[in-house]
């Protein structure tokens, strides 16, 4: 359930019929009911997020897109107005706005908007924005405001963005505000250790959170290299980590691999041998454990009789009072300094 933020309450008090008769685009963090309550000849919602929209379509239903918007389909809008919500990752965020920017008309009017630890404050020093001038006009409810006019016709292309490291003979690529996105995680390189390690891996297998797909990769290839039968399926609630994980697959020759969105199981409609993850403890700028309440909750749904959930987490965080909850039985598969393997089998 998303609500109106404060500082969502704020603007739609000062902006209340300031673009009753623009076109109007919302993107990047967006996590709340602004765009049902603010008046405008159009408002288009593009989101990154799986969870957003499907709980935004139930709404609106039209004109809002899940996705890296690209083609000309978009140009007949003809946005002159864009309401941005900057996000944690710099890197991510410019991503997006330049990809949004891309369709508006000129001298369209472009409102920045980010928390006071949004790292927003610097707008005006980051390079890749420094063709539009930026200019800040309101600070309330701990949040910045910016605005500026594009003078200048933005040009994207997603190839600028594409990054890759090796992992040994593997190619990993990602784009910008995914999770291990230069490197190969610590957490997820001890699960992976463990889970090679330990178990037979076989059959139906899940990737919950595929961030980039090296879990994925490495698991495929495994299983591929000992001839066992397989179809892995790997999802995500970030549009950037599906087209990652399909490009990662696909260019280090992996088949038998479904990559879709899904916000944890909301669109899984099948049992598994093997689901695995390497969960989120964060939403946006915050703590949360939303994300492992909800797959150890119904793991059992969505795990074949002896199937088993395996997760790594930071020993810095107690999944005790979750286990007990769910009257769950687990083991400690593997543990170091820093991490912890638990492994929790549907008997």
């Amino acid at each position: 359930m998303y609500i109106l933020l404060p500082i969502s309450q704020y603007l739609l008090r000062l902006f209340k019929n300031k673009f009753i008769n623009h076109r109007v685009i919302f993107a990047g963090n967006i996590q709340d009911t602004m765009p049902i309550y603010l008046n405008t000849l159009i408002s288009f919602i593009n989101t990154h997020k799986y969870d957003y929209y499907i709980w935004l379509k139930k709404m609106i239903n039209n004109n809002i897109y899940y996705g890296i918007m690209k083609g000309n389909k978009y140009k007949k809008y003809s946005f002159n107005v864009l309401i941005f919500f900057w996000l944690k990752n710099k890197k991510e965020s410019i991503f997006i706005l330049k990809n949004i920017i891309s369709f508006l008309t000129f001298k369209s009017d472009i409102y920045i908007i980010g928390a006071n630890n949004s790292g927003i404050k610097n707008i005006k020093n980051i390079k890749e924005l420094k063709i539009i001038y930026f200019e800040k006009i309101i600070n309330a409810r701990k949040h910045i405001v910016f605005h500026a006019t594009l003078k200048k016709e933005i040009f994207f292309n997603i190839k600028d963005y594409w990054k890759y490291y090796y992992y040994k003979n593997f190619k990993i690529y990602n784009l910008p505000g995914i999770f291990g996105n230069n490197k190969f995680d610590d957490g997820s390189k001890f699960l992976i250790s463990t889970i090679i390690n330990y178990l037979n891996i076989k059959g139906e297998i899940l990737d919950l959170g595929c961030g980039s797909g090296i879990i994925s990769t490495i698991l495929s290839n495994n299983m591929k290299k000992n001839k066992k039968k397989f179809i892995l399926y790997s999802t995500d609630i970030d549009i950037k980590a599906i087209i990652s994980t399909k490009k990662t697959l696909n260019v280090n020759l992996l088949e038998n691999n479904n990559v879709f969105p899904s916000d944890v199981y909301s669109k899984i409609n099948k049992k598994f041998d093997f689901i695995i993850s390497n969960p989120p403890i964060h939403n946006d700028l915050n703590y949360s454990l939303k994300f492992i309440y909800q797959m150890i909750s119904k793991f059992k749904e969505k795990t074949k009789r002896n199937g088993k959930l395996l997760f790594v987490i930071n020993n810095f965080i107690s999944c005790s009072k979750i286990f007990k909850k769910f009257l769950i039985k687990f083991n400690i598969l593997s543990k170091n300094k820093n991490f912890s393997v638990y492994s929790i089998k549907n008997k």
